[in-house]
C-alpha cells in the first residue's frame, strides 16, 4: 500500500494547523477580552458558573493554543497571557460598572497559564517519545 498520499496530507493539515494557530490565538484573546468586560448582565446564562474556575480555563486554553502558536516563543507568551490577565483586572476595575477588578480573579488566571504550559510540555514530551 503507498502510504505517500496520506503523508503528504497529513502535513498539509499539520502546515494549515500552524498557521492557523496565530489567528486562533489572537481570536481567542479578542473573545476573551470581550466575554470579560462586557456587563455581567448581559452574560448568557450558561456561562454562570464559579468564576475562578472560569478564569482558570479560560487562561489554561489561552495558554495551550499560544504554545501552539508560537512554539519557540511559548515563555513569552506565558509571560504575555500574565501581563494580559493584569490588564483585564485593571480594565475591568476601571472601564466597567458591573465588573470588578480582583486580585483572585490574577491568581487564577496565572493558574491557568502554568496549567496551560504544563499540558503543552506534557504533549511535547510524548509526541517526542513517539518519535
Amino acid at each position: 500500500m503507498n502510504y505517500l498520499p496520506l503523508l503528504e496530507k497529513m502535513s498539509y493539515l499539520a502546515l494549515l494547523a500552524t498557521r492557523l494557530m496565530p489567528w486562533v490565538f489572537g481570536f481567542g484573546i479578542v473573545a476573551n477580552t470581550l466575554l470579560s468586560l462586557i456587563p455581567t448582565t448581559a452574560i448568557p446564562e450558561v456561562f454562570n458558573f464559579w468564576d475562578k474556575a472560569q478564569h482558570s480555563i479560560s487562561f489554561t486554553i489561552l495558554a495551550l493554543i499560544g504554545c501552539l502558536a508560537y512554539p519557540k516563543k511559548w515563555r513569552t507568551v506565558c509571560i504575555g497571557l500574565i501581563a494580559y490577565g493584569a490588564a483585564i483586572e485593571i480594565m475591568q476595575a476601571t472601564l466597567t460598572t458591573t465588573r470588578f477588578g480582583d486580585v483572585a480573579d490574577f491568581i487564577a488566571d496565572g493558574i491557568g497559564v502554568v496549567i496551560g504550559i504544563s499540558v503543552h510540555a506534557v504533549f511535547i514530551r510524548i509526541y517526542n517519545i513517539r518519535r
